[in-house]
């Protein structure tokens, strides 16, 4: 249970990324997925451990359910190449819907780290997103310094259609997505316990933001009693 085996396995199919190869090899990837899947395990509990709105559904979602397989889907991807030479997880019994947001997980040769984030697709999320922030910027602003966060994401160089120049969310507007990540460093990875304390620091750091990205897209409850006959 080492990071050695899923590094070894991950440099040698980047540089023999075809089928055959895959299949002849099929054992190696076998152990090193084992290995990472133990890994997805103990992080799962520091996720839950974050009281996030799925925790009672992630404490019984399998850690396989967790991971993306590692064949690359190539009719959506610029890359050709049939493997994705990395594993990675996405700590959310939702992993499809992509709601509530949660943590994603990528370990490889040629790197390692953990983050959250928003990625919008579709139109109609970026305006709910970029709606959002407009009315609650300060509190992003908040969150950012408080937490030391470096936020990139797909960004605009103008100012979106319907908001003011000067409008006081600024550069927050231009985004059509916000992500924030850790590299994991050397020491970091000396074990997969040491691994998944320095991810549950991390994701303490970026939890508030974890956060204020679901809310975006989360309604607010109708109150009955407000109603106005």
């Amino acid at each position: 249970m080492n990071f050695e085996r899923i590094f070894a396995y991950t440099r040698a199919l980047e540089e023999n990324n075809g089928r055959t190869w895959f299949h002849d090899n099929h054992r190696d990837y076998e152990l090193a997925k084992e290995d990472f899947t133990l890994l997805v395990d103990m992080l799962k509990y520091e996720v839950i451990k974050l009281d996030t709105e799925f925790s009672e559904s992630l404490l019984f979602t399998e850690p396989k359910a967790l991971m993306y397989r590692i064949p690359r889907d190539t009719r959506y991807s610029k890359n050709k190449e049939p493997y994705n030479p990395s594993f990675r997880a996405y700590f959310s019994p939702f992993k499809k819907d992509f709601l509530p947001f949660s943590y994603y997980l990528r370990i490889a040769h040629d790197g390692c780290r953990i983050g959250t984030g928003v990625w919008t697709w579709l139109p109609e999320q970026v305006n709910t997103l970029r709606s959002y922030v407009a009315r609650n910027f300060e509190e992003l602003d908040m969150i950012v310094a408080e937490g030391n966060l470096q936020l990139s994401g797909e960004k605009l160089k103008r100012m979106p259609r319907g908001y003011e120049e000067d409008h006081p969310a600024g550069e927050w507007l231009k985004h059509k997505s916000f992500f924030v990540s850790y590299d994991f460093k050397p020491e970091d990875l000396e074990s997969f316990e040491k691994c998944a304390e320095v991810s549950a620091e991390v994701m303490r750091r970026f939890e508030p933001l974890r956060r204020y990205f679901t809310a975006a897209f989360t309604p607010v409850p109708h109150d009955d009693e407000f109603d106005i006959y």
